[in-house]
């Protein structure tokens, strides 16, 4: 799960695939009978249109009748779609969205909370060495998973929407085609041809726009998680220490730190409304002009020149509003898309982390001297630690503590005395393999468990 799509597929392939593509055939199946459905939806707004068009006509004997009952189809064929189709295939999606999300949930969980003790481990990357430690672990884990997984099940159906509606919707377009004037060499084939001509124009210009101010979205989206990881963060860490705060006077200082950590939010959220705004309009624009002038543009010469009843021209042109609409989803869900990349580079970031700190030792070798081996020995001859240096980070940092040799036998209490920064602490956490830089053998008593009970966590 270390790249984009190996996290996209690391549940399919799991132990728990036949639930993950059960659920894709029936959203899959569940998407197909909706885009056909959107057929059958245009048929019926045709003879819906052409029932009122031809209200007056001397041979429509039930005008009132014909028109109730087209519009009665409509409705119903709404609700087939709507609530039917759309609605199911949104209760079976949330669902597949819970269940990847939980799996993915304790598969970090997991390899967090392991024996090696990555969380401890993955927390101590350095910008100097070129290990950068993950910020904001709960809330990758938290938000970006959930919106990660959400997303993008939502741009896989709108991907397998897109293919049924162009089958289904293309089918029937050119299966409805007539002559256009001046395009005889076309044959029957010249409205669906033109009506494919227009879509492909249109459809992928606008994409083109909608991809660049997607990027720019996709960067503001993960400025903003980052900003808004940091002073979450703060405040967490101000309420655990708030006892300190109030007993220092600190409130003054910690409310200036919030105050710079916000500035931050605010800045780059004033710059996604402007970016959000700018893309909403230009959708509506977009939408506007496909769904109104582009649809019906091709089947106007054939209508004026009467090789295209009135019928025909409705149905026909409303196909192809509804093959843009289908097309664009690329375009509608464009800050969905921008939103699921900037989280699977969060999820993805914090896979590396924490597959980077499975062999510790070799890790922290990146950023200063780690030589520490650990092994045991016979009960009798306790805990024995030689040859032990404890250094910062740094490959030429020079130890603060040495210690030759230094034996606990069993069944001993030891007492350890120095002056405040001498290395007391830091030798416990070398014994309980804790502390990252240095070198020395410790060598355990045999079947005997250690137990560190620190004043604070770090």
């Amino acid at each position: 799960m270390r790249t984009f799509w190996g996290l996209m597929r690391a549940y399919w392939f799991s132990d728990r695939w036949k639930e993950a593509w059960t659920l894709t055939f029936v959203i899959a199946a569940l998407t197909a009978l909706s885009s056909k459905a959107g057929v059958w939806f245009a048929v019926a707004l045709g003879e819906l249109g052409n029932s009122i068009a031809f209200l007056h006509d001397a041979a429509n004997t039930h005008p009132l009748q014909t028109i109730l009952t087209n519009a009665g189809i409509l409705v119903l064929l709404v609700i087939l779609k709507d609530a039917g189709f759309t609605g199911v295939r949104n209760l079976v999606s949330t669902t597949l969205h819970r269940k990847w999300r939980g799996w993915l949930d304790n598969q970090f969980n997991q390899a967090l909370l392991d024996g090696n003790h990555t969380h401890f481990h993955a927390q101590h990357g350095s910008a100097v060495g070129g290990v950068v430690a993950p910020d904001n672990i709960d809330q990758r884990i938290q938000e970006s998973i959930k919106d990660m997984t959400g997303g993008a099940i939502g741009l896989a159906m709108g991907v397998l929407g897109v293919a049924t509606s162009l089958y289904f919707i293309g089918e029937n377009l050119i299966g409805s085609s007539v002559e256009v004037k001046g395009l005889e060499f076309l044959g029957g084939y010249g409205t669906a041809v033109l009506a494919f001509l227009g879509v492909a124009i249109y459809v992928p210009l606008n994409t083109w726009i909608a991809v660049k101010l997607g990027r720019l979205l996709e960067r503001l989206n993960v400025r903003m998680q980052q900003a808004e990881g940091s002073y979450r963060s703060e405040l967490i860490t101000f309420l655990r220490r708030s006892f300190h705060v109030a007993a220092s006077h600190g409130e003054d200082v910690q409310k200036s730190m919030h105050d710079r950590l916000y500035v931050d939010i605010d800045k780059t959220w004033g710059r996604l409304n402007i970016v959000n705004t700018s893309y909403t309009s230009f959708e509506l624009i977009y939408n506007f002009v496909g769904a109104r002038i582009v649809a019906y543009a091709p089947g106007l010469l054939s209508f004026i020149h009467n090789r295209l009843d009135y019928k025909g021209y409705i149905t026909g042109s409303e196909m192809v509003a509804q093959l843009i609409s289908q097309c664009s989803w690329f375009i509608h869900v464009m800050p969905a898309i921008a939103t699921l990349r900037a989280n699977s580079q969060r999820v993805t970031e914090l896979a590396n982390a924490i597959e980077n700190v499975q062999r510790p030792r070799e890790f922290y070798q990146q950023t200063g001297r780690s030589d520490f081996s650990y092994a045991s020995q016979n009960p009798v001859f306790g805990l024995t630690i030689q040859k032990l240096e404890l250094a910062h980070q740094g490959e030429d940092a020079t130890p603060f503590l040495s210690a030759a040799n230094l034996r606990f036998r069993r069944g001993e209490w030891t007492f350890l005395k120095g002056e405040s920064g001498c290395g007391k602490t830091s030798l416990i956490k070398a014994i309980n393999g804790l502390w990252p830089y240095g070198r020395g053998t410790i060598v355990f008593p045999e079947g005997v468990t250690n137990f560190y009970a620190a004043q604070e966590v770090k």
